[in-house]
């Protein structure tokens, strides 16, 4: 039995199911971990939903996703708080008549998921510096159960854009709503200043260098405090596909490899320590 983490689907199934030809995917012995943005953008959101929906049938324990931004953008505009726009191609998901389905799958991801037997966790965006892994899984735990309650689902959603707060103070915990938007930006959008979080959409596609001249850095520059207890746990995450999956910190594993950009799709075996690729078929501009 093996352990797969993907990075960043986008929908790009066909780049999906030839990765999993690669590793020798099997669905009732192996396991699948996807880092989020399972969608969006990409040209089969639909296709994609729908493997990963039957496979959830066939073996539910065997499949394992956290929440990306593009991921909460869809859940927006399902529940109509938010316009869908042209660009992210959720049309296909939008009228299918898979919609309930998916949206209980969505409903039941976290924004951390944490493998205690083989002492690794995937985030979308990573781990906040200031966190530690008990801390980070209480917050992921604070978001799954306010996004069970249909009231509090839509103030989240309704609530979850914005540049600030952009760090996690003392006064920061006292709140709700702020905190709860820092929480979502910090697991799924969060490219880090030396002050805080910059959330400026802007910067999602901008090159590792153009970032480094506006001082902008990934989070892992930062020395997550738990990285060092003394039973590690690796870090897996994707979300910033300018890195290509270079971080070359140990215990850190970056995944996203810009696929629906043009680049690679990659996963990760988590007990040989591997990583596997296939070429993009698709390139949005």
């Amino acid at each position: 039995m093996s352990t797969y983490v993907f990075g960043d689907l986008h929908g790009c199934f066909d780049e999906f199911i030839k990765l999993l030809e690669k590793v020798n995917f099997n669905p009732k012995l192996d396991n699948l971990v996807l880092t989020g943005d399972l969608i969006g953008r990409g040209p089969k959101p639909l296709e994609t939903l729908e493997y990963l929906l039957n496979l959830k049938k066939t073996n539910p324990n065997s499949l394992h996703a956290v929440l990306g931004n593009h991921d909460l953008n869809f859940l927006a505009v399902a529940y109509g708080v938010h316009k869908a726009k042209h660009r992210d191609r959720l049309e296909p998901l939008l009228q299918s008549n898979l919609l309930p389905q998916i949206l209980e799958f969505y409903l039941s991801l976290p924004l951390l998921y944490v493998n205690h037997e083989q002492k690794f966790i995937v985030s979308h965006a990573g781990i906040y510096p200031k966190w530690g892994l008990n801390q980070a899984h209480e917050y992921s735990n604070l978001i799954f159960k306010l996004m069970q309650d249909p009231i509090d689902r839509m103030i989240l959603l309704s609530n979850m854009y914005g540049d600030k707060p952009d760090a996690c103070t003392e006064d920061l915990k006292k709140s709700d709503l702020p905190l709860w938007r820092f929480i979502l930006s910090a697991f799924t959008r969060m490219r880090l200043t030396k002050d805080g979080i910059n959330l400026d959409y802007g910067h999602s596609n901008c090159s590792v260098s153009q970032a480094s001249e506006e001082s902008l850095y990934p989070w892992f520059k930062f020395c997550p405090q738990f990285l060092y207890n003394s039973i590690p746990y690796r870090v897996i995450f994707g979300h910033w596909a300018a890195l290509n999956g270079q971080c070359n910190v140990k215990n850190i594993i970056a995944l996203d490899t810009g696929c629906v950009w043009g680049n690679e799709l990659t996963c990760y075996c988590t007990q040989s320590g591997e990583k596997f690729s296939v070429k993009s078929k698709v390139h949005i501009d």
